[in-house]
């Protein structure tokens, strides 16, 4: 990666300079040495076995190392091993020894050490910024000091601000405030913060300076209505117009909030230079110390009157408290407490300071950092200090152990209960934890005992805290996963978290209208934000979502901004329309169909009933007793439609409490009807499918029991299925459908149909089955392969003649029988595991045999031996996770429609799909099928092929061995494997030992068999690109709220050389298409048996059939994409090397012409080609359209 290699170069200049510094040191040593000739004589006379050096040649460093020739070491002599160890090498160092130790015990691997290590260093603030910083301070702080004091002026006065160009960044609703405002130069300017304490990092590049103002700007009752609150921004407003004309000291000013909040704008600077390209400065004014006392700030005091804030008439029987008006002023007056308490304890403590960038960068990586709800890094750090305070941690621990640590302590707590107190013993008397729970969704008191440092995060904000959290630590103990790219490289977006999504738009008279029928001290909440709503209105939605979907979700995720920025001339960004809540689905009750409430004489049947509405009914339950339950779908709903229910929940939720306010916009069906077939009518509910792949394959569980009970000279012992219906993973599962009569396009013959001589068309796709039998062990079977063939034909037709007996309908081809039952086509071959030791008999020229590898055993061990077992584990995906099957569906529709297939096998992009369930890291595993297709997306676009294997873990069966056998092949060998490497465990041979190299080699040869031929390096680099432009066009209209995601499910035909149009009246699949709409719907009936059935045309796709042909006559000269769901046309490119003229070679014109007169050449001649696509696509091909010849 291109951060890696930064850090590598730099890894590399430092050592560079400390080999100078080693050799100017070694000058010193060299004096030394003389003084102790005598000791080390007596020590090498103990040991005189010969290394290689001379006693005289042999000089060590001052690490005890040998020096390099470099160094002034001296080459050895010979390479005698020692007589007592037999080593080359001396014995490793106690530093050496002391670093292997400190791995073991404090680190989780010697790899993540090193990668933690560069991460670090490439994250660190660079010395050079951090001198232009200081040097830029000390002018800036020169500047400020040296200002003119200013007259008198009201708080409530803003005309001249107006005049200089800066606009008031507090919020418009806020009543004016009362008093005098006086500039004056400030008494203190430093750094606070992550600067000040050492833990600042690249992924937040701001700096924080605290302004001290005289005392004669602050009076004493400035913590009244707003005051204080006015005049910081008053003063920020006087140094902002003083820096306008400061172009050598300042590039830019603008306004910014303190973690989101709209009560604390901050004056964001951008110094000049190549400094403010990188960095920002945020501003923070505080009074001076003892301005205020520190009760006054407690959270149960009230200091807003509402006379003030509401009208001189408003009257309140008492004065509520004002919680977060009174953090917004007490942060600043902490914040040289603070500050003083982060040298203390960070700035002594390197490990602690490393630690904290480690917990920075993993909460960055989440979005977590930021805005208003983020869990800030100045949290980070009084966090680790009140971690070191309890000793949960201490300073000898290393980054690694302290970021474990305080992972363990976020995802065991709750801070909704009982958050963390670092209140000092000096500060006894101050509000208690309860009281702070009373007024706040989630606490953290600091050590001031008055201030919630997590004032501005609601319930849910905590508990995605808390989840990621034990989310990572799960990722540290698992050994399968890379936890360090897990946890520090790889982005957590909203739209892969979440499972659905609801998108909510209010505007702020309809908030406003909503909040105050719903919540009883309505008013005083928004006196308390000072007329800023927004977070009152998401911490209502949340409540009251999270009460009705109950254990139905694991977790809902409000969607958060970083903190907005604008011009020093514009107002504050208006009231926020939009709310996006993600929401995590628990997929074991999410698609419960009932909502059981409390017992009908309970006293809280009475809320219930009030809370749900007219959907409350009284139902009984199989136990006798009698519950308040609400019922949201019927027992015959599908999969697909159950998935839906959360949705349904919260718009009923939101349309009862809010007076059908607002705009509701629910996100997870959308995709999911592209694996719909809405005119089919079956017994069941198609839907999306699944229910239709469960039909087929309860089909095939009763045809094994059939085959199971014929009377055959040899009993079948196993019948498996190899077909993707039986994995879950074709995109639309065959149908138990009423069988085709007789018409012009086909006829009878026999008990089959077969094509007429009488032409028409036919539009009809049925999908055979394939299923392979095993016979019981037998010493009859002969070695040859002819033999073997005709034994099992003989066995197809005596299981033919058998079935037939009992009415079944088969039909009996050379190498399969093909059986109807229950609807569904099956083909069936007889398998002989013996068959593939004798395929890989090879005849040597000695005249003898010998076993090793041919494609027929390959092929024939792939088919009868590892897919079967491919097709089991898939299946007990499917089990575990019931959204597995739309989502590798989806997924195989989308790369389908982007004329992918088969260049991506339909296996790889299956074991893609089902790593994304086995290793979901850094998400769990999605519940719903579009997030699969999110990140299979996602995959493809990051993924570097070149350097990343995918182990594919199926039922868990890989040892630990052969996940670093694997791993050391793919690096070693990279050239030797496919472009795109999958492994799953039963590719892997069983062999007696894996120490010798032939075992390894035969237990390994057979790794990434399903892209030994493909895709290649062009089709893996249009699949990123397709992959790219769909997540971001996806991604985009999700924001926005726009539904139609059919683009992503449309290709281009742009960037094929030639486009062969085919007639839309001989695709047989055309309804599969996305696209595809009907004037009248498909009357489906479902199957019925009757006697005398006849076997349908099975496996006819006119257009697949064409497409083979043009591939086997064609292959070395163009590639071929159609989309095998219902494409409409067949995109040919041509291979550059087929285009070059080639030399003359007798016998291989076909599809050549000649060309120059001196020196004849051969070249494809494109013309003749273009009318064999039409002559081999007579009737199926509508035109040819030429873009590139």
């Amino acid at each position: 990666m291109k951060h890696l290699q930064v850090g590598k170069d730099n890894e590399i200049q430092a050592s560079g300079s400390e080999d100078k510094m080693s050799n100017v040191d070694n000058s010193e040593e060299e004096a030394d040495e003389d003084e102790d000739e005598e000791e080390d004589e007596e020590e090498d006379e103990e040991e005189e076995a010969d290394d290689g050096f001379s006693d005289e040649e042999e000089k060590t460093d001052e690490n005890n190392k040998r020096k390099l020739p470099e160094q002034g070491g001296k080459q050895a002599k010979s390479a005698k091993r020692d007589s007592k160890d037999g080593s080359l090498y001396k014995l490793p160092t106690m530093e050496e020894l002391n670093t292997l130790r400190e791995t073991q015990m404090l680190y989780h691997s010697n790899l993540f050490r090193m990668q933690m290590e560069e991460m670090l260093m490439e994250v660190s603030m660079k010395e050079q910024y951090r001198q232009q910083l200081d040097q830029w301070f000390v002018q800036f702080s020169t500047h400020l000091k040296s200002m003119v004091p200013s007259s008198e002026h009201k708080l409530c006065q803003t005309k001249w601000m107006d005049e200089n160009g800066v606009s008031d960044p507090l919020v418009q609703d806020m009543p004016k405030a009362r008093g005098t405002f006086l500039f004056a130069a400030p008494t203190d300017v430093q750094f606070v913060g992550s600067f000040a304490s050492g833990t600042i990092t690249t992924r937040n590049c701001s700096v924080d300076i605290m302004i001290t103002l005289p005392k004669k700007c602050v009076h004493a009752a400035d913590w009244r209505n707003g005051r204080w609150l006015v005049k910081r921004i008053k003063y920020l407003a006087w140094i902002a117009i003083s820096l306008q004309n400061k172009t050598e000291l300042v590039a830019d000013l603008n306004w910014t909030t303190h973690l989101g909040s709209s009560l604390r704008p901050v004056l964001q600077v951008t110094p000049s230079g190549k400094l403010g390209k990188k960095w920002k400065v945020n501003l923070f004014p505080v009074p001076p110390p003892e301005s205020f006392k520190a009760k006054r700030f407690s959270p149960e005091r009230s200091n807003l009157q509402p006379a003030w804030f509401f009208s001189e008439e408003a009257k309140m029987e008492t004065l509520p408290p004002t919680p977060h008006y009174n953090w917004a002023c007490a942060v600043d007056i902490v914040m040289l407490e603070h500050l003083q308490l982060l040298r203390d304890c960070v700035k002594k403590h390197p490990n602690l300071a490393q630690g904290i960038k480690l917990l920075k960068i993993w909460l960055a990586q989440r979005e977590l950092d930021k805005g208003v709800g983020s869990f800030s890094g100045h949290l980070v750090t009084l966090l680790m200090i009140h971690l070191l305070q309890t000793r949960k941690i201490n300073p000898q621990m290393s980054a690694y152990q302290v970021f474990r640590n305080v992972i363990v302590y976020l995802g065991s707590g709750n801070w909704c209960e009982s958050g963390p107190n670092m209140r000092a013993p000096s500060h006894a008397d101050n509000s208690t934890l309860e009281d702070f729970h009373k007024l706040y969704e989630v606490v953290f008191v600091d050590p001031s005992g008055m201030v919630n440092m997590t004032a501005n995060l609601i319930a849910a904000d905590y508990l995605r805290i808390k989840h990621e959290a034990q989310l990572a630590l799960s990722f540290l103990d698992s050994s399968a996963a890379d936890s360090f790219e897990m946890l520090f490289i790889k982005k957590v977006e909203i739209f892969q978290l979440s499972d659905q999504l609801l998108r909510m738009r209010f505007f702020k008279s309809d908030a406003e209208t909503v909040l105050s029928k719903t919540i009883p001290k309505y008013q005083e909440l928004v006196m308390d934000a000072l007329g800023d709503v927004q977070r009152v209105m998401l911490s209502s939605i949340i409540q009251l979502l999270s009460k009705g979907l109950g254990d139905r979700v694991q977790l809902l995720v409000p969607m958060r901004k970083p903190p907005a920025v604008w011009p020093l001339h514009q107002p504050p960004p208006a009231f926020k329309k939009i709310f996006i809540v993600g929401i995590v689905l628990n997929p074991t009750t999410a698609s419960a169909l009932l909502t059981k409430g409390p017992p009908a004489d309970s006293p809280e049947a009475a809320i219930f009933k009030k809370f749900w509405g007219a959907k409350s009914s009284l139902r009984r339950f199989q136990d006798g007793s009698f519950h308040e339950a609400v019922l949201w779908a019927e027992p015959q709903q599908s999969i697909g439609e159950r998935r839906l229910i959360p949705g349904k929940i919260c718009k009923y939720l939101l349309r009862l409490h809010y007076r059908k306010k607002g705009k509701y916009v629910y996100i997870a069906k959308q995709m999911e009807g592209f694996l719909c077939h809405p005119y089919y009518k079956m017994k069941y509910n198609y839907a999306t499918g699944e229910e239709a792949t469960v039909s087929a394959i309860q089909a095939f569980d009763s045809l094994s029991r059939k085959l199971r009970s014929l009377d055959l000279p040899l009993k079948i012992t196993a019948v498996q299925s190899t077909s993707d219906v039986s994995r879950h993973t074709r995109v639309f599962p065959p149908l138990a459908k009423a069988l085709r009569v007789t018409g012009k396009a086909i006829e009878a013959s026999g008990n089959y149909l077969k094509f007429s001589d009488l032409g028409g068309l036919y539009q009809n796709f049925d999908y055979a089955i394939e299923v392979i039998v095993f016979l019981e062990i037998s010493g009859k079977w002969p070695d040859d392969l002819e033999a073997i063939q005709a034994i099992k034909a003989e066995f197809h037709t005596k299981m033919s003649d058998l079935l037939q007996k009992d009415s079944v309908t088969t039909v009996v081809f050379p190498k399969f029988l093909q059986i109807l039952w229950e609807g569904y086509v099956f083909r069936v071959r007889v398998s002989y595991l013996r068959e593939i030791y004798l395929q890989r008999l090879v005849e040597t020229p000695q005249g003898d045999w010998q076993e090793q590898d041919t494609a027929a055993s390959i092929q024939l061990e792939k088919h009868i031996e590892i897919i079967p077992r491919f097709t089991t584990a898939l299946a007990s995906i499917q089990a575990d996770h019931p959204s597995f099957s739309g989502g590798v569906r989806l997924c195989k529709q989308w790369a389908g429609s982007q004329l992918l297939l088969p260049h991506l096998p339909h296996i790889a992009v299956e074991l893609l799909v089902a790593s994304l369930y086995l290793n979901p890291a850094p998400y769990m595993p999605p519940s719903t099928p579009h997030v699969t297709l999110l990140r299979f997306l996602h995959l493809l676009v990051n993924t570097d092929w070149k350097m990343t294997p995918i182990l594919v873990n199926l039922n868990e069966t890989f040892t630990v061995e052969d996940v670093a056998e694997l791993n050391r092949l793919f690096l070693t060998q990279r050239s030797a494997f496919p472009h795109m490497f999958i492994v799953t465990p039963y590719e892997l041979r069983s062999v007696p030992s894996t120490e010798t190299s032939g075992d390894l080699q035969r237990r390994y040869k057979l790794a990434s068999m399903w892209t030994k031929t493909s895709p290649s390096v062009q089709i893996l680099y249009r699949s990123k690109q397709l992959a790219e432009a769909a997540l971001s066009f996806v991604n985009a209209k999700l924001l926005k709220g726009v539904l139609n995601f059919k683009t992503i499910f449309r290709p281009s035909s742009d960037d094929f050389d030639v486009v062969i149009h085919l007639n839309h009246k001989h695709l047989c699949r055309l309804n599969e298409s996305v696209n595809w709409t009907s004037p009248k719907p498909l009357k489906i009936k479902p199957y019925e048996r009757h006697t005398n059935e006849l076997m349908p045309i099975v496996m006819f796709d006119a257009a697949f059939l064409y497409l083979k042909e043009l591939r086997d006559a064609f292959n070395h000269v163009a590639l071929f994409f159609y989309d095998e769901h219902g494409g409409k046309f067949v995109g040919v490119v041509w291979k550059p090397s087929a285009l070059l003229p080639q030399e003359l070679k007798v016998g291989g014109l076909e599809g050549q012409q000649l060309v120059g007169v001196k020196e004849v050449k051969q070249v494809t001649n494109i013309e003749a080609i273009l009318d064999d696509f039409q002559t081999i696509g007579v009737d199926l091909v509508r035109k040819i359209s030429v873009k590139n010849t």
